[in-house]
């Protein structure tokens, strides 16, 4: 079953990759986790936290316990997201949800005349709801499926549509892992007369931990690769390691290969009994401003 499972990301991913258009939606991107963001979002292989489904859904089946998550981030120079993410158990089954509202602010508009000055400004608004669900296959293997709602607004115009995420994540043993997942394949939002497709793309990733008691106890390190269906094209590749000191305080960092403007990015964390609160900075070049990222979650 699990093989089958996988030959099917492939396949719906090949079919969605192979329609014409741009893209459009592309705050969904946009993950719900400070951890994340900081190494670099390499987070295919990655469990822990109630970010990680956000790129792949089946790494909820290997997270015990449950948890809630708020994350708050400044994007870009007029852009601000909120976002709420809640992960429980029932029975074998992970269930969870994630909200996200954001904004954009100070939009110029301009007729078909140029002109020196605006004839005004306007913002975006863009709202996303999702449930997903994860199961334990085996010792070793999960699955997992995202359900999810979009709507923006862009000035007089407006669009929603419905999309899924498909994953898989496969404990090779207590220090490897893999996982990977087909986003955001779904119906395309249309403003006013003009359809587009939803930002899809393929992730598959591996990640290590250190082994208890070793030289790199407490350290992880991981990996992505990522085709895409939205902005250049272009494959990219992600990578992202964390150092967690005693569950206590934790040092993140991570890169980004193939994208026109991010790179570096970097953060790190307390934790202290069940509350643990994120911190994540990404530079971006071209003179976009950097972004800054904080979560606190609550383990229950």
């Amino acid at each position: 079953m699990i093989k089958k499972t996988f030959a099917i990301l492939f396949l719906l991913y090949s079919i969605s990759f192979a329609e014409v258009g741009g893209s459009s939606f592309e705050f969904l991107l946009v993950g719900s986790s400070s951890r994340a963001s900081a190494m670099g979002e390499a987070f295919s292989a990655v469990s822990g936290d109630v970010g990680a489904p956000y790129f792949n859904p089946a790494s909820a089946g290997v997270m015990n316990g449950s948890e809630i998550s708020f994350a708050h981030l400044v994007y870009l120079e007029e852009a601000s997201i909120e976002q709420l993410s809640a992960l429980a158990h029932s029975g074998n089954m992970r269930l969870g949800l994630h909200m996200s509202l954001g904004q954009v602010a100070d939009f110029e508009r301009r007729d078909d005349y140029p002109s020196s000055e605006p004839l005004g400004t306007f913002d975006e608004h863009n709202f996303a709801f999702s449930i997903f669900w994860a199961y334990p296959a085996s010792p070793r293997w999960s699955i997992g499926n995202t359900l999810k709602f979009a709507y923006e607004k862009l000035d007089y115009g407006s669009a929603s549509a419905f999309g899924t995420d498909l994953g898989i994540f496969y404990t090779f043993d207590p220090q490897i892992a893999f996982g990977a997942a087909v986003r955001n394949l779904g119906t395309k939002p249309k403003f006013i007369s003009k359809s587009y497709d939803l930002p899809r793309e393929f992730r598959l990733g591996v990640s290590y931990r250190g082994a208890p008691g070793s030289a790199l106890d407490g350290i992880l390190f991981a990996a992505d690769y990522i085709l895409p269906k939205w902005g250049d094209g272009d494959s990219k590749l992600n990578f992202g390691a964390e150092y967690n000191y005693d569950n206590f305080v934790f040092f993140r960092s991570g890169y980004n290969l193939g994208y026109d403007s991010r790179s570096l990015a970097v953060g790190g964390g307390i934790a202290y009994r069940i509350y643990y609160i994120d911190y994540a900075y990404v530079i971006f070049r071209n003179n976009l401003s950097d972004t800054h990222r904080i979560t606190m979650r609550v383990r229950l």
